[in-house]
C-alpha cells in the first residue's frame, strides 16, 4: 500500500519469514516489497466512505466566508483538520459542501477549498517520493495534515432553489437560473477551465500559507452543484454542465488530451447535476433527466411527497422510468475500467460489485440515515424500490461532534438537541450532526440488508456517482496525472480503505496506504 494504491490481492510467498520477501504481483507484472503486515482479526475489509454531501464537522464550517462570523471564517488549516478527522468515522473522501451563499462567498471558498486540495495532493506526492527513496517524514506536525481523508470537488448546494423548498437555505440567495449557464457561471464567479496550479516549493512547512490574494473559482473546483430542475433556464444549464459528462467518449486512452476538439462544450470538466429543494413534478424529473442530471440530493427532504397521482422526484425510482428514457436514447454501456500504471494492460472483467454493474438510467439518490431526517420505513422503501442508486451522505454541518448547543452554518445560528439541528427558534431541519459511520449503521438496520449492502451504499455508490470507480486522467499544468480509482477493492485502485466489524464500527482507516486512524481499544477487545 506504500505506493498509495492497491497493488495486489494476494501476499507473495514469505519462505524464509522475512517480512521484507520481495515478491511478484497477482497479475505478475511488477515487483513489490512488503514493509509490514496487517492482522484484519478476520474483520470485514472495505474501501473507505465517501462522503458527497458535508456542510461542515468539527467546529469547521465550509460556507463560512467571514462575512459574518469573521472569527470563524474558514482557513486552509481548518480544512486540512476536518480532513484529518474524518479518518476516524472511516470517510476517506469527501465532497466539502457549500449551501446557497453569496456570490463573495463563493469566489473566496471555491479557491481556497483548491488550495488545501492541491496543498494535501503535493504533500503526498513528497511523502510517496521520500519512500521511494527510503526517507521517513519525521514532524508528527506534518503527519497530520497528510493523512486524512481526500479533499474532492466540491459540491455546491444552492443557490438555484424553489423558494418554497429552500428548508434552511438563506432566503436572501435564492434565485433562478434564468439565463442558463451565464447566469451560473456569473453566480458561482466561475471562469473557463484551467490546469490546477500549486506554487509552493517550500517543503518544511508546517502549515500551508493562507490565500491572501486567491485565484478565481474554476469549473475544476466543482463536483456537484444541486438546483431545481423547474426553474426558468434549468433544463438549459443542466445541458451545459453536463455535456461533458454525456459525450465522454469510451476509448479511455483518448481522454485527457485534446478534448475540448473532440466533443465541442462549454465545461472541459463534467459536472454532476442533482435535482433538490425543489417543486419539480415528475415530468419534470423526467426531462431533467434527458438532459443529464443524474442524482437526487436527500431524497424526501425539501421536495414534493409521493402521491399516486403525481409521483414527483421520489417517482423517479421505478424501474419504469428506465422504459420510458430508453426511447429517448441507447442504453448506457457498461463502462470498462481505465488503463493504470500498476494495470497497463487489463484483461481480468472487473469484480461483480453488485447485481446491477451497468449505470443505471434511473437516477441516483442520496439518504440521509440519522434516523430524524427519514423514516426507517421510507429508507427502507427506497433500496427496495432501486437498491444500486442509493448514496448514503451525512449533509453533516459543523456542529458534527461538538454537542448540543448554538453552532452556525454559513450565516444562520443552528440549535443542537442530540441528533436534531435545527434553525434557531424553528422546526426546520438543518443538516445533521451524524457521522458516516453512524448513517451506514443505521442503513443496515433500517433497510434490512447485510453489510455489504450498507457498505456499496457509502463506498462504490458514491463512487460511481463521481465517475470515480474507474481511473480518470486529468492534466495538471503539462503534465497528465492519472487518479486511481476510489470506492473499490481491485488492483490500481486507491489504498483507501476501512477495516469493520460485523457491527459496522470502525477499526482502523488507512488512506493512500497510509493508517490514518486506529481504534486501540476495540483492536485489544478483538485480541483479547
Amino acid at each position: 500500500l506504500s505506493t498509495g494504491t492497491i497493488v495486489s490481492m494476494v501476499l507473495p510467498p514469505d519462505d524464509d519469514g522475512d517480512d521484507e520477501e520481495e515478491g511478484d504481483d497477482a497479475v505478475g507484472r511488477e515487483t513489490f516489497r512488503v514493509r509490514s503486515v496487517v492482522d484484519c482479526q478476520n474483520q470485514i475489509l472495505s474501501p473507505g466512505y465517501i462522503d458527497i454531501q458535508l456542510n461542515g464537522c468539527y467546529g469547521v464550517d465550509f460556507s463560512n466566508a467571514g462575512d459574518v462570523h469573521v472569527d470563524k471564517a474558514l482557513t486552509v488549516k481548518d480544512v486540512m483538520d476536518a480532513s484529518a478527522r474524518l479518518a476516524r468515522t472511516g470517510v476517506t473522501s469527501f465532497c466539502p459542501t457549500v449551501v446557497s451563499s453569496s456570490k463573495e462567498t463563493y469566489r473566496t471558498i471555491i479557491p481556497l477549498i483548491r488550495r488545501a486540495r492541491m496543498w494535501q495532493r503535493e504533500n503526498r506526492m513528497r511523502w510517496q517520493q521520500r519512500q521511494r527513496q527510503g526517507k521517513q517524514r519525521q514532524r508528527q506536525s506534518q503527519r497530520q495534515y497528510e493523512v486524512g481523508a481526500n479533499i474532492l470537488g466540491m459540491h455546491l448546494e444552492g443557490p438555484f432553489f424553489a423558494p418554497s423548498k429552500r428548508g434552511a437555505h438563506d432566503e436572501r440567495h435564492i434565485r433562478s437560473p434564468v439565463h442558463g449557464i451565464e447566469t451560473v457561471k456569473e453566480v458561482y464567479g466561475l471562469s473557463s477551465d484551467g490546469s490546477e496550479e500549486f506554487d509552493d516549493d517550500d517543503d518544511d512547512h508546517d502549515v500551508p500559507r493562507e490565500v491572501i490574494e486567491p485565484p478565481k473559482p474554476e469549473w475544476q473546483d466543482v463536483e456537484i452543484i444541486t438546483l431545481a430542475p423547474e426553474l426558468e433556464g434549468a433544463f438549459s444549464a443542466i445541458a451545459s454542465l453536463t455535456q461533458k459528462r454525456r459525450q465522454q467518449p469510451q476509448d479511455d486512452d483518448e481522454e485527457g488530451e485534446g478534448e475540448g476538439e473532440t466533443h465541442p462544450s462549454p465545461l472541459n470538466h463534467p459536472i454532476v447535476v442533482s435535482m433538490g429543494h425543489t417543486s419539480a413534478t415528475y415530468q419534470d424529473g423526467l426531462t431533467a433527466l434527458s438532459h443529464g442530471a443524474t442524482l437526487l440530493t436527500h431524497l424526501y427532504n425539501a421536495m414534493n411527497p409521493f402521491h399516486h397521482r403525481d409521483p414527483g422526484l421520489v417517482g423517479l425510482l421505478s424501474p419504469h422510468v428506465e422504459l420510458l428514457l430508453q426511447k429517448e436514447q441507447q442504453p448506457l454501456q457498461k463502462q470498462q475500467p481505465r488503463p493504470h500504471p500498476t494495470q497497463p494492460h487489463p484483461t481480468r472483467p472487473r469484480p461483480q460489485h453488485h447485481r446491477h454493474e451497468s449505470k443505471p438510467l434511473r437516477p441516483f439518490y442520496s439518504l440521509i440515515a440519522d434516523g430524524i431526517h427519514v423514516h426507517p420505513t421510507a429508507v427502507s422503501l427506497a433500496h427496495r424500490a432501486h437498491p444500486a442508486g442509493c448514496v448514503l451522505v451525512t449533509d453533516a454541518m459543523s456542529a458534527m461532534g461538538l454537542g448540543d448547543g448554538i453552532h452556525s452554518l454559513g450565516n444562520m445560528s443552528v440549535n443542537i438537541e442530540g441528533a436534531r439541528a435545527t434553525l434557531a427558534n424553528t422546526d426546520v431541519l438543518a443538516g445533521s450532526v451524524a457521522t458516516m459511520e453512524r448513517c451506514v449503521k443505521n442503513f443496515k438496520e433500517f433497510a434490512g440488508c447485510d453489510a455489504g449492502e450498507a457498505l456499496l451504499c457509502g463506498t462504490l455508490h458514491p463512487a460511481r456517482v463521481l465517475g470515480r470507480d474507474v481511473a480518470r486522467t486529468r492534466r495538471r499544468k503539462e503534465v497528465v496525472v492519472v487518479e486511481p480509482p476510489v470506492g473499490v477493492l481491485e488492483v490500481g485502485a486507491a489504498a483507501d480503505l476501512i477495516l469493520v466489524n460485523d457491527e459496522l464500527d470502525v477499526l482502523g482507516t488507512w488512506v493512500g496506504g497510509r493508517l490514518a486512524y486506529k481504534n486501540d481499544e476495540m483492536i485489544a477487545k478483538l485480541r483479547a
